[in-house]
């Protein structure tokens, strides 16, 4: 066998076994989460993502936020985003 059609042979090899990948980039998830979180009502003064605390999968993305309220106090929220719709869920972080 050739050399050139080995080197053809892995990489098709290598493209087939990757895994898919899902529509929401990092980035885009984290700006989403961010987003959601400053549309709450009361607004929140500011939402900073932890990004120690992220977690990626194929199907969804879930920050941390922290959050800043109106009344200078201080809190968490969980948001995970579905990779395939773009839709965010928030909860109080556990």
């Amino acid at each position: 066998m050739k050399t050139s059609s080995l080197i053809a042979l892995l990489v098709a090899g290598v493209a087939l076994a990757a895994p898919a990948i899902a529509g929401t980039s990092i980035s885009r998830g984290k700006t989403i989460c961010e987003t959601t979180a400053k549309a709450q009502t009361p607004a929140p003064k500011n939402v900073r993502t932890d990004a120690d605390k992220t977690r990626i999968s194929d199907s969804t993305l879930t920050f941390t936020l922290k959050v800043r309220n109106a009344d200078d106090s201080t809190g968490a929220l969980t948001c995970k985003v579905d990779r395939a719709t773009d839709a965010a869920t928030l909860a109080p972080a556990s």
